[in-house]
């Protein structure tokens, strides 16, 4: 399209790009309830998302206890929307910047702790109006792996008869089988369509359209496309030289390439765009992120879902918001770039949520 969509069409106009024929596909906000960026774009952009999934809830104990997060803009940005979204927040294993296994696979395994959990929900869904829950339980064990399905299909089955919801994450690289009952088991799975390269590892594209592509064909083999909700990226990474990097948003890798009067490269026309500089440490530092000409390359190629996401706001490129609306583009061609080694992690170095 030639002509600027308003700020309030345009994000629909990049999320809501395939679905089925018959209905509208579902666009989606990811936010954290604590962070100011990201409450500011939700306030600024509730109005274009059907669903928004505020980061309100953790599993921090073995006993099934679930710590809410408060979340002070949601009811503000919601009676300002001018067309209301479903909330559906996300409950998580992560709490005080770690991933906690042993508490998310102590409830799973243990009927009376996620009995607790899923009383919690429901309850808490009915009093707060939510559509449904997204759950995120991430760095679990084979057998921790096992008995997260299960767990799934109760809260569905506790939600379904009030008509709410059960989505579920998965990486791209999921085990093929473990995506198949976690679609079994829930309404939707959102498949996280970034961390190709992630903070712990060594520098790279943090989603590539030709990584993300291939990764998708092979979770088609297990999802129908009414189940599945992508989750693109929306921010970037900053790696000092054999360390792990630090989250920054899209203006702040624009700024610091600004400033440091680096180039900016793109290995391909619809690549991550990247670039170094020598930080104020000393060291040799590597910045990746997706802007809005990245996100909006990998979203003309994701054909036949069921809805797409943005993880996460207050990290977006502004002018996701402002450019011209897109739909899958039945003539994009993948580019192929030069090939690169693949990441690897670094040493000694666990993952923790950002």
């Amino acid at each position: 399209m030639r002509r600027r969509r308003s700020a309030a069409l345009a994000l629909v106009a990049l999320l809501a790009l395939a679905g089925h024929a018959a209905a509208a596909p579902l666009t989606v906000g990811f936010y954290l309830p604590w962070d100011a960026a990201s409450r500011a774009s939700l306030v600024a952009h509730a109005g274009s998302l059907t669903v928004v999934s505020p980061v309100s809830a953790s599993v921090d104990t073995a006993q099934g206890h679930v710590r809410w997060q408060p979340d002070q803009a949601l009811p503000g940005a919601l009676a300002a929307a001018r067309r209301k979204p479903k909330v559906y927040p996300t409950i998580s294993n992560a709490h005080d910047q770690v991933w906690d296994v042993t508490a998310a696979e102590a409830v799973l395994a243990d009927t009376a702790a996620s009995q607790a959990v899923i009383d919690d929900l429901v309850v808490k869904a009915a009093a707060q109006g939510y559509g449904g829950y997204v759950l995120d339980f991430e760095n679990l064990s084979p057998k921790g792996w096992t008995t997260y399905p299960p767990f799934l299909a109760r809260l569905r089955a506790a939600l379904k008869p009030s008509g709410r919801e059960v989505w579920v994450t998965a990486t791209m690289s999921a085990d093929g089988e473990l995506v198949r009952a976690l679609g079994q088991s829930t309404d939707a799975v959102v498949l996280m369509a970034y961390d190709q390269c992630w903070a712990t590892s060594t520098p790279g594209p943090i989603a590539s359209p030709n990584w993300i592509s291939g990764a998708l064909a092979e979770r088609r083999l297990e999802l129908s496309p009414g189940k599945i909700v992508v989750a693109l990226g929306a921010y970037g990474y900053d790696w000092p030289l054999g360390g792990a990097a630090a989250v920054v948003s899209a203006t702040q890798a624009e700024a610091l390439a600004q400033v440091n009067h680096a180039e900016v490269i793109r290995s391909a026309p619809d690549g991550n765009p990247h670039f170094s500089y020598i930080g104020g440490d000393g060291r040799p530092h590597q910045v990746w992120w997706l802007d809005a000409a990245a996100v909006r390359s990998q979203a003309a190629r994701i054909y036949r879902v069921h809805g797409m996401a943005i993880w996460r706001l207050g990290l977006e490129d502004p002018a996701l918001w402002t450019g011209p609306g897109l739909g899958p583009d039945p003539s994009a061609a993948l580019t192929a770039a030069a090939p690169r080694p693949p990441c690897a992690p670094l040493p000694a170095a666990p993952p923790s949520p950002h």
